[in-house]
Formats: C-alpha cells, structure tokens, sequence
C-alpha cells in the first residue's frame, strides 16, 4: 500500500481498452498482491487497496458495468458516448467491477473512494 487506501484518499484510474472486452478493475488486488504493474488488456488492479463506497466512472465511448463483485447485474448500467456516472453507496462494499468496452480504443477514467 502506498501511503493511504482507498479508504481515505482514494484512487484514480485512468486507461486506454483497445478492444471491445470485458475488462475487470479490483480495487482489492484481486489476490491481495497484485498493483497497477501488474495491468493487463482484461485485468486493471489499484496500487490501494479497499472497498469502494463512491465511484465516478467517465469515459469517451459508451461502455457498459455488467458486474460488481462477481455478481452480474440483470441488465447492465449503461454509460453513453462522453458521459459519466456517479454512484455513492451507504457503505463500502466494491472490491471488483466488470466493464464492458462495446468499441476498441476506449479511453476509461474512473475516480473511487471508500469513504
């Protein structure tokens, strides 16, 4: 952990999804050890670590959250082209979200917070 959690002072991602995928973000290391260097083209990890409570997702082509702690959502959040959600939760339960990149170079920025 790098001076802080998720808890406290947050995190910021931002990343570019090549291809129309699945990507998961964890914000909990997936496995407790992994960090930011450890990215890759379907997996994005934080370099703090916690449970989200408050997220602000923005991205520049529509994408769509079709998960949060491996539990799929009926039907998935949309977030139209050049747009944003944001999202405040009574406690912070987050430890993974799973986006979907409907169009290949998507750029993806999303700002979380525990508390």
């Amino acid at each position: 952990m790098n001076g802080g959690s998720i808890e406290t002072i947050g995190e910021n991602l931002e990343f570019g999804v090549t291809a129309a995928s699945d990507v998961t973000v964890y914000f909990n290391g997936k496995d407790g050890t992994k960090t930011s260097a450890d990215d890759s083209a379907t997996e994005i990890f934080t370099d703090t670590y916690g449970s989200v409570k408050n997220y602000c997702l923005r991205c520049d082509q529509a994408v769509q959250i079709v998960s949060f702690n491996g539990v799929t959502l009926t039907d998935p959040i949309s977030i139209p082209k050049v747009q944003s959600i944001t999202e405040n939760l009574d406690s912070g339960m987050i430890f993974k979200m799973v986006i979907r990149v409907i169009t290949a170079n998507t750029n993806i920025k999303l700002r979380v917070r525990g508390r």
